[in-house]
């Protein structure tokens, strides 16, 4: 994270260069008759104002020219926006399509995977629990739990659900290939995101419950709440709206090559030392070497499916589908390769030139598939089933997420000092930012805002809201490269400093 923007940086290029020739001079000069010399407060850029006083009307209308601009500039395939005014939620509209090979477009009723956002519905039904005396903010969570989830460790059995909810427990964000439980700080002592923290809180949800995370949730949150629409796994009854992420094909092409770099070192040379032992000799024939590669190959799709399958399937079918593509592209390059070299003169087409001449050609196309593979997006598979995450998994719709925020805000369902409790910092974040009760804060001159983003593969979302002035957005994107984009859209709804995109 950074927050790499002091008071030079704002000005730009223009106003610092004039600021060091002159700072003397002005700084006298705003002093004044009193010798007053002014404050941060008073030298910042003003804010933009927040655009509650524009109609409904006003602001939908721009939103309507402004949203297909900004995805055709960033090529999003799919969006979904709800706008939230006076506590209610006043507009919800789809653009684009939900896959693009299909041209399904996406609707209002449209569902995203939303990520990171799973962690603030996750916090509310702890919340939820909470006030039903099956948890306590302050109490070590370790009390409430019947099996012990953390490894023994002194500073593991003090972390308590207020820590988790702030992401200030410890405990890391290393999820993956492997869970990595270990703490990294002491409880409290300092704000750091954490996956592990939230998979932890799960596990006491279902705990304290005797049921799943998905069961607690539509018990605790959907239900009460009136979002029909969402859930932690993969419901078969919503599954023909789920829109389909957008992702370039490098991402699981690396992966795959990176899997099957490994498996061809280690693979080859067993290959070459039993090749010597039995055959007495150390070069393997052609389709030795084709055997090493497909196994190589296949081993790297296994690989990835153990590692990975469980928590990430539909990226993991995705990895093979454009593997399987890359291969086949290499396999029909490799033989165009060769029948340019038999038109080449005869010194080029024996011997060491010709495998010299067919290494430089597998390189350069290797390269050229590579860039086409950062340039081609392609949809990420859905509908395989996935156990429900509190890091994650959650799929749901603008409307219903529009309906949680307002809820975050003007709890009905929560008492008025739990309420409160969440728009309170309980750590710092950084510059101008904090975290609440499982969701973050960012400060500025408008108030407050609470917010959130998600981020996973072929989907960025964000939802903000100021509580004082009850306006807010939800924004869902069904592309990998739609964060900024969907910040972008939320400011343009909202107006005001908004600065979440920095975190």
């Amino acid at each position: 994270m950074s927050w790499c923007r002091g008071g030079l940086r704002r000005c730009g290029f223009l106003g610092t260069l004039v600021l060091c020739l002159s700072g003397t001079v002005a700084l006298r000069a705003a002093a004044g008759p009193q010798g007053h010399e002014p404050s941060a407060a008073e030298t910042r850029p003003k804010e933009p104002p927040l655009r509650v006083s524009e109609s409904v009307e006003v602001v939908v209308a721009d939103l309507k020219s402004y949203i297909p601009t900004r995805m055709e500039e960033e090529d999003i395939p799919g969006l979904s926006i709800a706008l939230i005014r006076d506590g209610k939620v006043v507009w919800t509209e789809g653009f684009g399509v939900a896959n693009r090979i299909t041209r399904r477009p996406v609707d209002a009723q449209s569902l995203f995977e939303v990520a990171s956002i799973s962690k603030v519905v996750t916090t509310y039904a702890a919340l939820r629990l909470v006030e039903q005396g099956k948890l306590s903010l302050d109490e070590p969570s370790i009390r409430y739990l019947g099996k012990r989830w953390l490894p023994p460790s002194e500073d593991g059995d003090k972390i308590t659900l207020r820590q988790l909810a702030s992401h200030s427990s410890g405990l890391s964000d290393n999820l993956l290939p492997v869970v990595d439980k270990r703490l990294v700080s002491s409880p409290g002592s300092t704000f750091l995101y954490s996956g592990i923290g939230m998979m932890y809180m799960q596990e006491a949800i279902e705990q304290v419950t005797g049921g799943s995370l998905e069961e607690a949730a539509r018990g605790l949150v959907f239900e009460p709440l009136g979002m029909s629409a969402s859930s932690f796994w993969n419901r078969p009854d919503l599954l023909s709206r789920n829109a389909n992420g957008h992702m370039a094909c490098i991402p699981p092409v690396l992966v795959f090559l990176l899997a099957f770099t490994v498996n061809l070192f280690v693979i080859g040379l067993v290959n070459v030392v039993l090749l010597r032992i039995l055959k007495g000799r150390w070069k393997p024939t052609t389709r030795m070497a084709l055997g090493v590669c497909l196994g190589a190959g296949l081993l790297a799709l296994a690989t990835i499916s153990v590692l990975l399958g469980r928590p990430l399937p539909n990226f993991v079918l995705l990895i093979g589908l454009c593997s399987i593509g890359f291969v086949a592209l290499c396999a029909v390059l490799f033989l165009v390769g060769r029948k340019i070299l038999a038109h080449l003169p005869a010194p080029f087409r024996q011997g060491k030139a010709w495998w010299a001449a067919m290494a430089v050609w597998t390189v350069l196309s290797t390269f050229a598939l590579l860039a086409l593979s950062g340039r081609l997006t392609v949809p990420v598979p859905k509908g395989l089933p996935y156990p429900a995450s509190a890091v994650g998994s959650l799929r749901t719709s603008a409307g219903d997420l529009a309906l949680l925020l307002i809820e975050l805000s003007e709890p009905r369902f929560l008492s008025a000092d739990t309420a409160a409790q969440i728009r309170t910092p309980q750590i710092s974040a950084g510059d101008g930012f904090s975290w609440g009760l499982g969701i973050g804060i960012q400060h500025s001159d408008q108030g407050n805002s609470l917010w959130q983003n998600g981020q996973t593969f072929g989907f960025r979302s964000l939802m903000v809201i100021y509580p004082e002035h009850r306006i807010g957005v939800v924004v869902l994107t069904n592309s990998d490269h739609g964060l900024s984009a969907a910040h972008d859209m939320a400011q343009r709804a909202l107006g005001g400093k908004a600065r979440w995109k920095y975190f």
